[in-house]
């Protein structure tokens, strides 16, 4: 068992929660001081929120363009919050979605697991396995390769047939139980607003695997958690190596619950959340 899945499988078992959350910076979006850092004012808002769910949770996903976006500031912002996060026991999900030449792919893994500090991260396979093997080596990590997403365009590509009438999307899959049969923390992103869901847990069972899964998709874009947790148990499918994100709806909560302070609503939503 790589080290990496044994965080998930313990942090599922302390919290009793899939739930994963998405810690990505809307300025305009959060009551913040601008005469005061920005990246004081970012972890300022994240940590309040993450103090309040951290019993709720069983990991974390900061999306890196919500913090590129704010240059040094949110740099800066993103490798505090990812301290902040291991303080509370926290698997933290790097989103990055990497996949490039190999000495690009080896810069980008350097950044996520040396420079941030990360647990893991999610890899886009377009280019191949030569763009995914330098994250590969870093054996104790953990690994999301896409192969549904949550996003309508998903049915542009990820849908389309294949010539012996598999979609992009299963070829996909297969390739990642591959990957993982070497790599046991190899795993695949799965929207969960995607009908296909049920289906592609049915055929990651039907080859003995239980890959590890990142699921997108519940909250502000219309996935249910119950459901998802529906299609896990029917399947007998290991809760331990399971993370359903939930990102706005977590976040900006306060927006729907004005009455509230922001941690106070987003301990609510992640109340709600679990509960459908």
């Amino acid at each position: 068992m790589s080290d990496y899945i044994d965080l998930l499988i313990r942090s599922e078992e302390r919290k009793g929660s899939m739930l994963c959350f998405g810690m990505d910076p809307v300025i305009e979006r959060m009551p913040i001081d601008g005469s005061k850092p920005l990246s004081d004012e970012i972890t300022g808002y994240f940590g309040r929120i993450l103090d309040a769910v951290a019993d709720r949770i069983s990991a974390v996903k900061p999306n890196v363009a919500f913090y590129l976006q704010y240059g040094g500031h949110g740099l800066t912002a993103l490798r505090v919050l990812v301290r902040e996060a291991k303080r509370h026991k926290l698997p933290v999900i790097i989103d990055a979605k990497c996949g490039d030449i190999g000495r690009t792919s080896a810069a980008y893994a350097g950044f996520v697991f040396e420079t941030l500090g990360g647990d893991a991260v999610t890899l886009n396979p377009l280019m191949g396995d030569d763009s995914l093997e330098p994250f590969f080596a870093y054996p104790d990590r953990g690994f999301y390769v896409l192969a549904l997403t949550s996003n309508p365009g998903a049915d542009m590509i990820q849908r389309a047939r294949l010539e012996d009438g598999k979609t992009v999307s299963d070829r996909l899959l297969e390739l990642i139980c591959g990957w993982n049969k070497t790599v046991r923390s190899a795993g695949a992103v799965i929207g969960a607003t995607q009908n296909e869901f049920g289906r592609l847990i049915r055929r990651i069972k039907d080859t003995g695997l239980q890959i590890p899964l990142l699921v997108p998709g519940v909250g502000a874009q219309g996935g249910s958690y119950g459901r998802i947790e529906e299609i896990l148990c029917a399947c007998s499918y290991d809760r331990g190596v399971v993370r359903i994100n939930a990102s706005s709806s977590i976040s900006y909560a306060h927006e729907k619950y004005p009455d509230l302070s922001p941690q106070e609503a987003a301990r609510k939503a992640c109340e709600e959340i679990l509960d459908g």
